[in-house]
């Protein structure tokens, strides 16, 4: 059976088999596909001749007498089923022929008005039903089998005055099939012809349709800071994906349409066209269908249908052909008319696009794949250690990343930690302005005249206003000693403990800054302007001397700051001087808890244990 070749159009949308009167268009699927409705039939059939049988051994009249593929015979008796060659051989699975009158939407079940298999001898479909595996047919009825090919006969004559029949091959599947399940073959038995005959019409429809995903990426963690003295912080992170219904598009029906003429000459003046149920007009022969001249044999047409949406309910596809009144050399008188077949409930294959993604992270590496159908968000958790850094705070970022599986399209969602150790100011303790070096500095000071410049800063702060204001930096000197050598918080008070802490803490302030005393501590910056979180200092343990540590654990003390969850050290030390007396003899309302609190902050900072507030 002879066929032209076909457009450009049907190769570009799928693999395209052709063989007899039957266009088989099957798409391609995988992980990003779905299948079409599993009754459909793949690939081809073909009518063919079967030479070497015991019985109905006719040639083909069109072509070689062994012709695989035959649209012309003899008698009926010559007209076989051919497994066909393996590439182009139907699927494997089970299926039952039927012949049948050409003509409008045919109906392949037992009882159907066209169906010409089932009246001989009560012929009916189980005994037409055969199986293929690798284009290997397996057939017990009582039919002819040879050659890897079925006979056909018996059937009853045709009605059609060309002598057509029609072949239809269906998959054995839920009872009635529906024609669409179906894979039609015209062909014509000359002995049955009595004049030139009409036009013969048989077609196939797949729709398709994309549907694309929408992904969002999401990123939390359980906390984002961490203070503390060394060791190491353990991050525990939650990585969310989601995607959205989707999105249908490039909603099609596409196939091709036999006009197949069984006459021996051509018939000239000839319409096709194609239109689904609900109105859409489909485009047929790139546009060009109209005048046509149809050869003898089989005549591929291809066709496509855009729509807008993807149909809601039940969907069919009509072709039509239609002809004027005309003489056929060497047939006869043909009689103006047309020919149509419905190819009715279309099934739409979906395409799936970005339907799964690959979650990555910069830190934890590959966390997995999501797909549409999976839980709706999906959750990936991890954890990270990372070591407290000695000194000041460091920030790591974690950059989670999705990337889709069809077009490769991102998106990334973040979370940063900062890991902090203690702020690294440079700070110098209560026991070093006590000792010789820190003394050097205070009795080597800047002063204007005699007076130290020094002791005329520290008398801006109520506490330390009990040094002379003319006091020189020898003076300054022994006031600084005399103040820490008191240092005692076991009575009723703390105010002999906070007041030195405090003093250690402005002399830090005032000779790490250039503007002030100069930079005589060597601080990395000037300590007054750094930043305190007053929400998390260390409990401080006061040794031998005036000595202290940090005892690992820590206190709000915002409390001792107006409730200020971070000041500057140099408003620490104007809050704190703004709640005692002259000489610091009466404190806090005299309420050693508020006192103590204080202290351990002033403590905290001459140690370096206090963190740098956020």
């Amino acid at each position: 059976m002879s066929h032209p070749v076909l457009p450009a159009f049907l190769r570009a949308i799928g693999r395209v088999t052709v063989i007899g009167a039957l266009v088989a268009v099957p798409f391609l699927v995988g992980a990003n596909a779905s299948t079409a409705a599993p009754a459909a039939v793949t690939h081809a059939i073909s009518s063919t001749t079967n030479v070497t049988a015991p019985s109905g051994n006719g040639g083909c009249l069109n072509g070689p007498p062994d012709a695989v593929n035959c649209n012309l015979y003899s008698s009926k008796e010559d007209v076989w089923l051919s497994g066909l060659p393996n590439a182009a051989a139907l699927g494997d699975g089970t299926y039952f022929f039927a012949v049948l009158v050409p003509g409008g939407q045919l109906d392949p079940n037992d009882g159907g008005t066209a169906n010409l298999s089932d009246e001989p001898g009560g012929d009916a479909a189980t005994n037409r039903t055969f199986s293929i595996t690798n284009g290997t047919i397996a057939y017990a009825g009582s039919h002819g089998f040879s050659g890897n090919e079925v006979q056909l006969f018996p059937y009853d004559d045709t009605t059609n005055p060309g002598g057509v029949y029609i072949l239809a091959v269906c998959k054995v599947s839920a009872s009635p099939v529906l024609p669409s399940d179906c894979k039609y073959d015209a062909f014509k038995v000359q002995a049955g012809a009595t004049s030139a005959g009409d036009l013969i019409v048989t077609k196939d429809a797949a729709g398709s349709y994309d549907t694309t995903y929408g992904w969002t990426i999401g990123k939390s963690v359980d906390k984002t800071r961490v203070e503390q003295i060394g060791g190491s912080a353990t991050f525990n992170y939650t990585v969310t994906v989601g995607h959205d219904a989707g999105v249908n598009s490039n909603v099609h029906v596409t196939g091709a349409i036999d006009v197949f003429n069984p006459n021996a000459g051509s018939v000239s003046g000839v319409g096709v066209t194609d239109v689904l149920s609900d109105g859409t007009v489909c485009t047929v022969n790139a546009g060009s269908a109209t005048n046509l001249t149809v050869a003898s044999g089989d005549n591929f047409y291809a066709y496509s249908c855009d729509l807008s949406a993807t149909p809601q309910g039940r969907l069919d596809n009509t072709a039509t052909a239609t002809w004027p009144e005309q003489a056929v050399d060497p047939d006869g008188a043909l009689a103006a008319g047309n020919a149509d077949f419905v190819f009715s409930d279309i099934a739409f294959a979906q395409t799936l696009i970005d339907n799964c993604v690959n979650v990555t992270d910069t830190y934890a590496g590959a966390l997995g794949a999501v797909c549409a159908g999976d839980a709706n968000p999906t959750s990936f958790n991890y954890s990270r250690v990372i070591a407290v850094p000695a000194y000041d705070c460091v920030a790591y970022d974690n950059t989670a990343t999705f990337t889709t599986n069809t077009t490769g399209t991102t998106g990334s969602a973040s979370a940063r930690v900062t890991v902090c150790g203690p702020a690294k100011t440079g700070a110098l303790t209560i026991g070093f302005w006590q000792n010789k070096n820190g003394q050097g500095i205070i009795t080597g000071g800047a002063k204007t005249g005699t007076v130290c410049n020094s002791g005329t800063w520290l008398r801006q702060y109520a506490p330390f206003q009990d040094l002379s204001s003319t006091a020189t930096c020898a003076a300054v000197g022994t006031y600084v000693t005399n103040v820490i050598k008191a240092a005692n918080c076991s009575g009723s008070t703390c105010n002999a403990m906070l007041k030195p802490q405090m003093l250690a803490t402005a002399l830090d302030v005032y000779f790490s800054n250039p503007a002030l005393g100069g930079n005589q501590i060597k601080a990395p910056a000037p300590i007054g302007a750094v930043k305190i979180d007053l929400t998390k200092i260390c409990k401080m343990i006061d040794g031998s001397g005036g000595a202290a540590s940090c005892a690992g654990s820590y206190e709000n003390t915002s409390a001792a700051f107006g409730g200020s969850a971070a000041l500057t050290v140099q408003q620490m030390l104007t809050f704190a001087a703004s709640q005692s007396n002259v000489g610091g003899t009466v404190w806090y309302g005299q309420v050693k808890a508020t006192q103590v609190v204080a202290k351990d902050a002033f403590d905290a900072v001459n140690n370096q244990v206090a963190f740098r507030a956020p």
